[in-house]
């Protein structure tokens, strides 16, 4: 027997109910507390990524003016090409810094790190490889460019772990900041170099010059990172964590970019032109603000494990998310009839129902990077893996079925094939978590630990 505040005496089974109201509130105190985390890191990062797209739009104003869509085309494949070598960076391990326990930290940030130099050495050496066989294969001069946007895969690793750390102590300022900053002076710089003159280079240098900055402003707010000796048990638990992860990574860059090399090398340059400038002015817009969100969600939903609400914790995530991203994407559809002939000039035009497909597609997007980032929080990447493999299968199938109605029956087959799976595929996630977090109580009654 035991005794409240007041004296009186309480039964065990009023203890344990008194002990459950206690954990019960404690529990909400705490979703309440990450749910103001949440709404400000979303916050904080969708000001930042608006900030960019008005940047951005102003770049492509500039660039829709300035340049040809045979340029527009030489731009897009050689950003294309940088994408899909840099998958190497996109391994998922900045994921395993954020969830690292307080004792294995030192230990995770040093494995990290050297993978991820390894890795930019290795995308640098790659990159170079393959600048003349990609320019001989499209018929466009693109190697120079190609080398020297290389170069910036061996400068990120100097300040990657730095920025990981920043993320995970929830520096949202500091993260918002530097994404405000990185992008749009990327897009400011290469506005004022097309302006300027100096055609497809304007797309190109920026981002060398850009990617010292950002490392120097990582690496002065978040100090040294301590060096500290790694086992081999921690490097292969840090691989094997990132394998899966940039596996789907890997096929999540191939669903993004493929399309306009196949566009390209089937249609022509011309009309990867027009296919891009459409991403660029239309879907870009939503992926873009998509892709910032998820750097808020990932800390948020990683800090459910503490009381078991991830699930929880994605629900509000995908309905944060979703309040921002669903505005702007009805906002586009309805006018880019209207804003593309009178912005970007006339040319445009014929871009216009590309836009608006595009568009469309990006209504799932909210529901697929919350998914994927409440995969990595619970560490069922093995799962992500899985269904990137299908996305991309599926990606291959409606991009075959669209070509041949041209560029806009690639946008409309990609944009039919984008929601159900995402719906699907969510609720796997979920059902799957939920089972997981259900072993170890089932156990406990048994009287089993699993």
């Amino acid at each position: 027997m035991s005794e409240n505040d007041f004296g009186f005496e309480q039964s065990p089974g009023c203890a344990q109910m008194s002990a459950f109201v206690q954990r019960m509130s404690s529990r909400l105190s705490d979703l309440r507390h990450g749910q103001g985390s949440l709404i400000r890191g979303t916050a904080l990062m969708a000001m930042a990524e608006m900030g960019n797209r008005v940047s951005r739009i102003a770049t492509a104003v500039v660039l829709g003016r300035a340049l040809s869509t045979y340029e527009f085309g030489m731009i897009a494949l050689i950003m294309t090409t940088y994408e899909f070598v840099r998958m190497l960076l996109n391994n998922g391990l900045g994921a395993r810094i954020v969830q690292a326990h307080a004792e294995e930290l030192d230990e995770v940030c040093g494995a990290v790190n050297r993978i991820n130099w390894g890795g930019g050495v290795l995308m640098c050496l790659i990159q170079f490889a393959v600048a003349w066989p990609v320019q001989a294969l499209f018929g466009a001069d693109v190697a120079p460019m190609l080398v020297v946007l290389g170069l910036v895969h061996v400068i990120y690793p100097m300040g990657l772990i730095h920025s990981c750390l920043a993320l995970r102590e929830e520096r949202y300022e500091l993260i918002a900041g530097m994404l405000f900053f990185q992008i749009t002076m990327d897009n400011i710089g290469t506005a004022a170099m097309a302006f300027a003159g100096y055609g497809v280079w304007a797309a190109v240098v920026p981002k060398v010059l850009i990617a010292l900055i950002w490392v120097a402003v990582f690496r002065s707010r978040i100090g040294a990172v301590r060096s500290v000796a790694i086992t081999s048990a921690k490097m292969w638990d840090v691989v094997n964590y990132g394998r899966r992860v940039m596996a789907a990574e890997a096929l999540n860059t191939f669903r993004a970019n493929a399309d306009k090399l196949i566009v390209g090398r089937i249609l022509g340059i011309d009309a990867v032109g027009l296919y891009s400038f459409a991403q660029n002015a239309g879907s870009g817009i939503a992926f873009g603000l998509a892709s910032a969100l998820g750097q808020a969600v990932l800390p948020f939903i990683s800090k459910g494990h503490q009381n078991d609400d991830t699930i929880s914790r994605f629900r509000s995530s995908v309905f944060a998310m979703s309040v921002v991203i669903m505005p702007v994407i009805a906002a586009q559809v309805i006018l880019a009839p209207w804003y593309v002939p009178i912005v970007f000039s006339a040319k445009w035009t014929p871009a216009v129902p590309t836009i608006m497909l595009m568009c469309l597609g990006m209504l799932s997007r909210p529901l697929v990077v919350a998914t994927s980032q409440f995969l990595r929080a619970t560490g069922n990447v093995e799962l992500e893996w899985k269904i990137s493999w299908f996305n991309a299968i599926l990606f291959m199938v409606a991009i075959i079925g669209g070509l041949p109605f041209g560029v806009n029956g690639v946008a409309a087959s990609l944009s039919a094939v984008s929601v159900l799976p995402a719906i699907f595929f969510a609720r796997m996630a979920i059902s799957v978590a939920a089972e997981k977090s259900a072993r170890p109580l089932s156990g406990r009654l048994a009287g089993a630990r699993l």
